[in-house]
């Protein structure tokens, strides 16, 4: 098969339908009629003398040549994609273009005031979306370009993503005013541990960093209250007994006392992650920027 007699568009809509597994989602994607994405599919058929794909009750599942082909055809989008992309075009004040990003609810607090208050002076027609993703969503949220940028603790392993640590900060047991801690000197890890804590988790089920290190030198906390989101927490220390686990950051934006905790606990860390295929472009470019400057200015 000759490259010259392929119409590459094709791998662009193989890759569409690899990623979403239908069809119909992979229409949305490459932004043309469901018939036509059929068509193309029957015409790869042609091509490649196999199926590619199976239609089951799940979806669209890839044959084993689908599976041999997909990496390379996925490299080679994402370097033409590269070759295509013109940084110096865009400009802030006046491109229209919304920016959708994945974030927690602490680093949303160190992120959006940030950078919506370099928008409203200096980008009036950008916008910005928040959301929640999965991890296990990320990278095909990043692919399909429902996700422009996530930030997270953890880097997905994937040929497909790059990374920048954005932030970095030691955490500390934060308490109310004039709490038993605080009348303590030199408070053990025993003393800390012994009183009631407040857990801050979105997921349902799992350890916190914070609860895998204590294991390792036998101890645990005593969580007497576990909540869905940061926002609600400086709320219930100050106004009860509860410890809570924190960066020193988050003690220092909210005002709150805290102690040092003498334990080896590695400190926490968020990574500005994104796809390989946006490297280059100009708007992407400008935004990255933003998030890492909004974090810096966190730290100050």
């Amino acid at each position: 098969m000759k490259i010259s007699t392929f119409d590459l568009n094709l791998f662009v809509i193989l890759n569409a339908i690899y990623t979403e597994g239908s069809l119909t989602k992979a229409a949305e994607v490459v932004g043309i009629t469901q018939p036509a994405v059929s068509n193309a599919l029957s015409r790869l058929r042609e091509k490649f003398g196999d199926d590619l794909f199976i239609r089951t009750g799940t979806g669209m599942v890839p044959t084993q040549k689908t599976e041999n082909i997909i990496n390379d055809i996925q490299s080679a989008l994402t370097l033409m994609q590269q070759s295509v992309n013109e940084p110096d075009t865009f400009d802030a004040n006046k491109t229209s273009r919304t920016f959708k990003l994945s974030l927690g609810d602490i680093s949303e607090g160190r992120v959006l005031p940030f950078i919506m208050k370099e928008i409203d002076q200096h980008a009036k027609y950008i916008s910005v979306g928040s959301y929640s993703y999965k991890r296990s969503d990320q990278v095909h949220a990043l692919a399909t370009h429902n996700l422009d940028f996530v930030v997270d603790p953890i880097i997905p392993i994937s040929d497909e993503i790059n990374s920048y640590k954005v932030f970095e900060d030691d955490f500390v047991a934060i308490h109310r005013e004039n709490h038993l801690l605080s009348q303590i000197n030199n408070p053990s890890i025993d003393d800390i541990l012994a009183q009631k804590h407040l857990h801050v988790s979105s997921r349902r089920t799992g350890s916190h960093l914070i609860d895998v290190e204590l294991d390792k030198i036998g101890h645990s906390r005593n969580v007497a209250l576990r909540c869905q989101h940061f926002l609600i927490a400086p709320t219930i220390i100050k106004s009860t007994d509860l410890v809570l686990f924190a960066t020193r950051s988050f003690a220092k934006a909210h005002d709150l006392p805290f102690i040092e905790i003498p334990a080896e606990i590695p400190s926490m860390e968020y990574f500005l992650i994104w796809h390989k295929s946006d490297e280059g472009d100009g708007g992407h470019i400008w935004m990255k920027d933003l998030i890492i400057k909004a974090f810096v200015e966190a730290k100050k």
